[in-house]
């Protein structure tokens, strides 16, 4: 009864507990369809959905416009697999390092430029994935250049064979990124992050640390932007430059979270869910139509539901509640 009273008027926390019982449904549905790709369709969902999820983090509440993403992906990928492959390391040991060494990246980039703002963020944030991607590109005889290199599989078993398993861990990561978020975003930080993004004078005349702010936030988004390349490249047992590429990884996270509504908790997962697979529907049949219908998409709820897809499912939610309330 106290846990339903607590929902009952938060929309964020019913949107985890429905989520999660969703996914952890979704494999038997799937079974019984003898649909096995669509679980690896939900799997790289879920990948992007963590990216949209930390993205939106820090431009959505901190109105931090950071394009470093896709460099800290190739950070924590082939950090993870360098050490499982040159050292014999457990995969998992070189998930967990892989995310860390992304963490510690992220620490030393937004120490470096978290003091500029807007446009010279963006710019400096974008020139280090590049500069991450052309080094793994460049240096050959360490990470095979555009070759790529193999890695182990995170389990014994081979994803190819049985891929449920790895879907389960892939969610039970996604869950922790998505409490993580909630978290900081329902408490005394959340609260800080809606002042900044307001007003950074503002917010720093009231005592808030807004430097230190910023970093503490670049460091937990970079960990899990780490953990989703390592999970990645062991899921795949294979990584190559792609995985920092921007026109690859980054667009499809800025589409999913502006579409699913910047700014909000679900917004950014909905966005991903409605996006991903409708991208991939419309490359198979004709990749030179996919930006414009993305653009199309954009524009029309841009011009008629400027929340977004969440916009839409929040006026729905507030209808039920004002309801109830009667």
């Amino acid at each position: 009864m106290y846990l339903m009273k607590k929902l009952r008027n938060n929309f964020d926390g019913w949107f985890i507990l429905i989520f999660s019982i969703i996914l952890f449904i979704l494999p038997f549905l799937i079974i019984l369809l003898q649909r096995i790709f669509i679980i690896w369709l939900i799997m790289l969902t879920l990948f992007y959905i963590i990216l949209a999820l930390t993205w939106n983090l820090l431009l959505g509440y901190a109105r931090l416009l950071s394009f470093a993403h896709t460099g800290l992906l190739g950070i924590g990928a082939y950090s993870s697999a360098l050490l499982v492959s040159n050292n014999n390391l457990p995969p998992l040991i070189g998930l967990i390092i892989g995310s860390l060494i992304a963490g510690i990246a992220g620490l030393i980039l937004g120490y470096i430029c978290l003091r500029l703002k807007g446009i010279y963020l963006a710019l400096a944030t974008w020139g280090f994935s590049g500069s991450v991607q052309l080094f793994v590109i460049t240096q050959y005889n360490i990470t095979g250049g555009l070759k790529g290199m193999f890695t182990a599989f995170l389990l014994p078993v081979s994803p190819f064979e049985n891929p449920y398993y790895y879907y389960y861990i892939e969610v039970l990561l996604v869950l922790l990124c998505l409490l993580v978020m909630y978290k900081i975003i329902h408490s005394k930080y959340g609260l800080y992050l809606k002042a900044m993004g307001d007003d950074e004078i503002a917010a720093s005349a009231c005592g808030v640390n807004v430097f230190r702010l910023k970093l503490f936030l670049f460091v937990i988004t970079s960990f899990f932007v780490g953990l989703a390349g390592a999970f990645y490249v062991h899921l795949f047992g294979y990584v190559s430059p792609s995985i920092a590429d921007f026109f690859t990884i980054m667009l499809t996270v800025i589409s999913g979270t502006i579409l699913g509504g910047l700014g909000t908790f679900a917004g950014p997962v909905l966005g991903v869910i409605i996006i991903w697979p409708i991208y991939q529907v419309i490359g198979f049949y004709g990749a030179e139509y996919q930006l414009f219908i993305l653009a199309i998409l954009l524009i029309i709820l841009l011009r008629f539901f400027k929340g977004g897809f969440i916009g839409i499912v929040y006026s729905m939610y507030r209808k039920y509640t004002n309801k109830y309330k009667q």
